[in-house]
């Protein structure tokens, strides 16, 4: 992992930079950044559904065809459900979010552990704290607070993971 940073270490600081300007601007503007996430899912699994629709067509000979139809409407209905009806999308996405944070406040802070030489290893560890505790606010504010908390809370885990980058790339490394 050091051997990572260190050889990219101007691209971790670019993508740390790019996260805190997304993070700041969506923790500004909340609720238009979680319809706007909203949206883009709900974009993507309608245009991955007809893809999806399209290749099983054209995969009749392996016999597969229905699987792979079905999978494709399923992301289909449910895309078009997130554009039809985004405030029911919001709260789906803001339960999915959650469980995101969960994990990822579990894997970072793993990794924080595995790069604990590193200077500035710590930087890591807090932003796992930070996506557990992120994940918890939103629990604890379930359905009530879901206008607002997409936005808000990914806005939030953009502003820490680009600290974490822009700490890491200014590391020294330390064997």
């Amino acid at each position: 992992m050091t051997d990572i940073m260190s050889v990219n270490r101007k691209w971790f600081m670019a993508a740390g930079i790019i996260l805190i300007l997304l993070g700041t601007a969506a923790i500004m503007v909340p609720i238009v950044a979680s319809l706007a996430i909203e949206i883009l899912f709900g974009w993507i699994l309608l245009v991955g559904g007809l893809a999806m629709i399209v290749h099983s067509f054209r995969a009749l000979d392996t016999g597969k065809c229905l699987l792979r139809l079905l999978v494709g409407v399923t992301y289909l209905a449910i895309g078009g459900m997130f554009l039809f009806y985004p405030m029911k999308g919001v709260i789906t996405l803001t339960l999915l979010l959650a469980v995101l944070f969960t994990f990822e406040g579990i894997i970072k802070i793993a990794i924080a552990v595995q790069i604990r030489p590193t200077q500035n290893w710590g930087w890591m560890l807090v932003s796992g704290i930070a996506a557990l505790i992120i994940s918890a606010i939103i629990y604890s504010g379930f359905p009530g607070d879901v206008v607002w908390v997409i936005g808000l809370l990914v806005g939030i885990n953009l502003v820490f993971g680009g600290w974490t980058m822009i700490m890491l790339s200014s590391a020294t490394v330390t064997e």
